[in-house]
This record gives structure tokens, sequence and C-alpha cells, in this order.
């Protein structure tokens, strides 16, 4: 028989063959996320009819005379290139790119796909709807945090998923305080009579502005009985400031008021105006007499010989209601017990501001006693008296008022002082006990001759129940509750392997691992440097112009081995009618 008859006929299965995969590569071309495939031939072995020799002295060599037996399927290969991504506006669904394909479990098995058209089934998991396999991540904690280190489980995100309420613990302030504020040097009231009442108080003093009622009738609020209506501040550099509101003091600058909004422990939402304003300006306070220079902060301290006029620098020495400080003078003589109010001594403080609540409108005078039903506020370390209030602060050192401290380049100055406040507030529809807020941290604030811009940010929640979802670039799922809050709910895992045309095809546009495909490496999208693009799908990569022109050089090899085969067969014919 002929060798040729049979090489035509392996030319004729290989041909088929590869007319196969082209045929489904092209029955694919809308499947979401299928690979292409191609098809590579090698030929079969060769018979020898004469071997190779080696050359010799008098004649060379030759080569060996060999006779070819066909063609074979050398294989069939996965094309694993991106496909564009094409919009659906589900926002679950994924398209994936780069080297990853996503992670499916059907029980203990695994396997993997470029298909993102997920969704969420009856249960809250995360699954592929035509086979209902689930995708893997991690699922975040109940405070929406992500552990990645762990194995990857199946996503899951159950339908009215709710998010506890979490009592505000922190409030922590940032932003600017203006040096360039201007202390209040008087002020005077007008009242409902008419009579204009000057008050000049000294630093420390408490006043309160008082406000229109609904029907737009001045509140019952009154300096020493007589019913105040308005009020002229003038300040430091003799401007004046007219308001009809407000919460203002003598020696102190205008209050900044900041509203934070804080949480119960139940999630009741409540609104704490927290005043801030300037009291004590470094370049004012000079060979200082000072009550209670033992709460301020000292910047600097200098000690002039009043013989030599030589000036030393001393440090404070004792604390008490008049600090004392020491110096060391050019003859190395120490010099201790040198009073705060030492006419030698200059002393220049850092620059201070007070933090306080609000008090509640129609609150006046200076007397602690006029107060009820809101803060009692001193400047000495006592504590706070409630009065049957609705809220109040305390300091870490007992005192009602906190005072925090700048430097001469602006910076917040601790001095080894704990600055942070607390406030205590019962409102009665938390648990009906009186809550904290552990820690109100001033550390974030700076003072420079620019705009105010104090602000504070909170923790804290109320209740909410999952209303929306979100799915980022880097494959984690967000969701939107009903307070306002998002949180982290899981993330998706994605597998990569050393040779993904390895795996093997498990249908539905699934692959699992095969011996040749290494195992998977399951890691996060961005570990990887992936990116996922939510609400599209990946495409198909088969490329029609492509498979047409295959199909096309493929029927002509099939045409070219069946003539193959036909030359052949007549041949054979040929020989045998030679016996006739």
């Amino acid at each position: 028989m002929m060798r040729s008859l049979f090489s035509g006929v392996s030319g004729l299965k290989v041909h088929q063959t590869r007319m196969d995969v082209i045929g489904n590569n092209i029955a694919n071309v809308n499947t979401i996320g299928f690979k292409s495939s191609r098809t590579t031939f090698s030929d079969m072995l060769s018979q020898v009819q004469r071997s190779a020799s080696a050359p010799t002295d008098g004649r060379g060599g030759t080569n060996p005379r060999q006779i070819g037996l066909g063609v074979d399927v050398e294989s069939i290969d996965l094309v694993f290139t991106d496909s564009s991504p094409q919009q659906t506006g589900k926002n679950t669904d994924l398209a994936l790119s780069g080297n990853g394909l996503f992670v499916l479990r059907d029980g203990n098995q695994s396997y993997y796909t470029r298909n993102g058209a997920f969704m969420f089934d009856e249960s809250g998991y995360y699954v592929m709807p035509g086979n209902g396999l689930r995708v893997q991540g991690w699922n975040a904690s109940d405070d929406g945090v992500i552990n990645t280190n762990g194995t990857a489980t199946d996503i899951i995100v159950p339908v009215g998923k709710t998010m506890e309420a979490t009592a505000t613990s922190t409030i922590d302030y940032t932003g600017n305080l203006n040096k360039e504020s201007l202390l209040i040097s008087s002020i005077s009231y007008v009242t409902a009579t008419g009579i204009t009442a000057t008050d000049v108080m000294t630093a420390g003093g408490e006043h309160n502005v008082g406000t229109l009622d609904a029907d737009g009738n001045v509140e019952s609020i009154n300096v020493d009985g007589t019913n105040v209506i308005a009020a002229t501040l003038t300040m430091k550099d003799g401007s004046t400031m007219h308001v009809t509101s407000g919460y203002y003091e003598v020696g102190h600058t205008v209050p900044i008021t900041t509203l934070a909004t804080v949480y119960d422990s139940l999630g009741g939402r409540h609104e704490v105006t927290v005043l801030i304003d300037k009291d004590l300006d470094s370049e004012d306070v000079v060979n200082g007499v000072a009550a209670n220079e033992a709460a301020l902060e000292t910047q600097t301290a200098v000690y002039t010989d009043a013989t030599t006029g030589a000036k030393y620098t001393a440090t404070r020495e004792t604390t008490g209601a008049n600090s004392t400080y020491t110096y060391t003078d050019s003859a190395g003589t120490v010099h201790n017990g040198i009073a705060a109010d030492d006419a030698n001594l200059t002393i220049t403080y850092n620059n201070r501001w007070r933090v306080y609540l609000a008090p509640e409108a129609g609150q006046v005078g200076p007397a602690s006693d006029n107060y009820t039903n809101t803060l009692t506020k001193s400047e000495d370390t006592g504590n706070p008296e409630s009065d049957g209030t609705s809220m109040y602060a305390t300091m870490n050192d007992g005192s009602s008022v906190s005072y925090i401290y700048f430097n001469d380049r602006g910076q917040f100055v601790t001095n080894g002082r704990d600055q942070d406040a607390q406030i205590t507030f019962t409102y009665g529809d938390g648990n009906g006990a009186s809550e904290n807020i552990a820690v109100v941290d001033f550390t974030g604030l700076t003072q420079y001759a620019n705009s105010t811009t104090s602000f504070p940010i909170t923790n804290g929640n109320a209740a909410g129940i999952l209303q929306s979802l979100a799915i980022d670039g880097s494959g984690v799922i967000t969701g939107t509750y009903t307070n306002g809050l998002l949180r982290s709910e899981a993330q998706i895992a994605v597998a990569q392997f050393n040779n993904a045309a390895g795996l093997t095809k498990a249908g539905t546009t699934i692959y699992a691992e095969s011996n040749n495909s290494g195992a998977a490496n399951i890691k996060t999208i961005s570990d990887f440097g992936l990116n996922v693009i939510s609400s599209a799908l990946e495409m198909s990569n088969v490329d029609l112009a492509t498979e047409f022109s295959d199909m096309i050089i493929t029927q002509r090899g099939f045409q070219a081995n069946s003539k193959v085969t036909t030359v052949s067969d007549e041949m054979l014919e040929t020989l045998v009618n030679m016996k006739r």
C-alpha cells in the first residue's frame, strides 16, 4: 500500500479537527468570558530508508533518507488574551482584566472562570446563576474589617442585613484657629427699656446675649435684673461688633461654634455645640502676675539681672497658685525661688484657647448661680455643677473647661499635659444612663494667621439596614445603609496559574485544574495588580477575521489532502490494471 494514501488520510483527519476548533470558536463568538482555542500540527514519525553516514578521508558524509508518515495534531491551545468589556448596567456583573480568574466552589470542588455574570441568590450568596456555583472571597467582620490572610470562602451578603448602632467614643478636631483673632476688651448691653448698660468685665467674666423666641419676643434673659436685647462688643484694637445673640466674654475672642454629631448607645443622634475661643495672647503676658499661672503653659521664661542687665533662661521650679522659677547666673550660682510675679522675670506663655460646651439660649450673668438647665462652667479646677443639665463636659483634670496651647510656630503644644476632653450626656432615648465620649482630641489643630477652618470628626452611628451594594476596582463589595454609612461587606478572590492554558474545560465557561496547569494561587485582585470593572462583562476574545482566514486555510488544506488520497487511489488502480 502507498504511504501517501495514509498521509493524505491523516491530513484529512487533522484538518477536520482544526475545523472543529474553528467552528467552536465561531459558535462562541458572543459567549461571555469565552477564550478561543487554536490548533497546531506536527509531522508523524518518519520511515528511514537509509541512515546518515559520517564523512571519511576520501568521501563526504551522506544525509539520512526519510519518508514522513503523515501529520498529527500537536496541541489545541487555549488563548488567554483579554477581551473588551461590555457595559451591562447590572452592578453585580464583573469584567476581569489581566492574568487571573474568578474562583467558584461546588462543595469541596473548586472551579475557575472569566465569566463574571454573577448575582446574589435568595440566601444572599454571590453565585453564578447558570450553575449555582458560589463565588469565593473573604467576608468582612461586623465592623467592616476584611482579613484576606485566611482561606477564601463563599461570599454572602444577606438581604436585609443590619448595621448595629454604635455610641460615639471619640471626637477629633482638625483644621486651623486664626491667630489674629482679637480679644474682647469690653461689652455694652442694650436693654428692653432702651437703657444702655455698660459692663466692662474682668478676664474670665461671663455673659450670654440671648435670642428671640418663636414669636419674635425677647427671651427672658437679664443682666442684673434688666432684660437684654442686644450688645456691642469692643475689641482689643478698638473695633466694635453689634450682636443680638450668642455667648461672649471680656478677655476672650468671639467664640468659634462647632457642631459635633454624636450618637448614644442605641443610635440616637444628637448635636453637641462646642465653643472654642482664645483667651491668652503670648505677646500680652510679660513680667506676668497670674493667680492661676500654674495652669498656663509656659513658652519661655527669662530672668534679667537688675545690676548687670544680663539675661538668663529660667525654668519652672514649682507649681501651685503661683509657680516659682530657678536660673543659673554666669558665675554658676543657682538662684532658686524666683516668684512668677518678680519684676525681673519675663514669662512668655503659649497662645491659649478655651474649649467648652455652649450654654443654652436664655442663660446669662457672670455668676454661675444664674445658670439653670445648662452647663455650669468655671475657670477653676472644680467639678462642674449639673443642676439638672442635659449635658456637661469634664476635662481629664476634673474641670469643666479644656485649654489648648500653641507655640510661636502655630503648632499644638502638649508639654506633657493630657489635653483631651470628655463629654458626658444623658438624653433619655439611650440606655437611660449617662453616656461618655471618652476622648475629644484637639491635637489635629494648628494656629496660623489665616481663616479658621476648625471642624470635628466623630465616630459612632445610628442603626441601619443594607440598601444597596457596589463593587470597586479591587473587588471590594461595599454596602450602603439607610443610616447613610458605607461598610465593606466582602472582597472577591482571584486565582492565577503558572499555565492557565493547561486548565481543563468543564463546560459553562468554567475550568478545573489539570496536571499541567499548576496549583491555583488565590489572592486579592490588588495583590496580582489586576483590575475589575463592575456593571460590565468581558466579551469573547474570538476574532472573526482570524477565524474566517483560518477557515479558508483549513478548507484548502483539507482539499489538498483529499487530492493526495484520490491520486494515491488512482495510482493503486493503475497498478492493479497492469495485471490485465
